[in-house]
């Protein structure tokens, strides 16, 4: 199945956040939004988790962040209650976006829930994987909006160390050596 629309749809609304934020390089898609959805369909390969609810939920796991930043706190809320309504108003099947919406509602670090499927956990760490594999644009994103290098390292060394631990276990092997790294790497 292809979800191309929901692709454009929500790299759309990056570029549309970045503008607003006084970036116009796209980060938010090529650094956080597309590694997500990457990582998430790699894992979902990897752990024989359904690829179709895996790969919609990873596209809309911030989208509710890209309408407005104000919504950061409750993004992972809001963010599944909108994708419900688009994927409804679309013909999924009521089963399908309940699943994808278990994922968005689950997939944050700062808010610690049970996951009971594994499409969950590969959203989940997928979006913890982003913030390993990308952890130099994180800095860079800290730098930009000028702090200093002390609050910047420990900003990322922050959530580096958030996003690792809420990892499942069979992640965290993938992507210890990269932790590992990177925490030798920050001040």
């Amino acid at each position: 199945m292809s979800f191309e629309k929901y692709y454009k749809l929500v790299e759309e609304q990056a570029k549309a956040h970045d503008k607003q934020q006084n970036c116009n390089i796209g980060q938010t898609w090529k650094y956080h939004l597309f590694p997500v959805i990457k990582n998430a369909c790699f894992l979902a390969e990897k752990y024989g988790a359904n690829k179709d609810i895996v790969e919609v939920a990873s596209i809309f796991h911030d989208y509710a962040d890209l309408i407005d930043y104000a919504n950061n706190d409750n993004h992972h809320v809001l963010g599944a209650e909108l994708a419900g309504e688009i994927l409804l108003k679309d013909g999924h099947d009521k089963s399908f976006v309940e699943h994808v919406q278990k994922c968005i509602y689950n997939h944050r670090a700062s808010v610690v829930k049970d996951k009971f499927s594994m499409e969950e956990i590969c959203v989940a760490d997928a979006d913890a994987m982003s913030h390993l594999d990308n952890f130099v644009e994180l800095l860079l994103w800290r730098g930009y909006i000028c702090e200093s290098v002390e609050k910047a390292n420990n900003f990322v060394k922050r959530k580096i160390e958030k996003s690792y631990a809420k990892m499942s276990e069979q992640t965290k092997l993938l992507m210890k050596d990269k932790y590992d790294a990177i925490m030798k790497v920050l001040l």
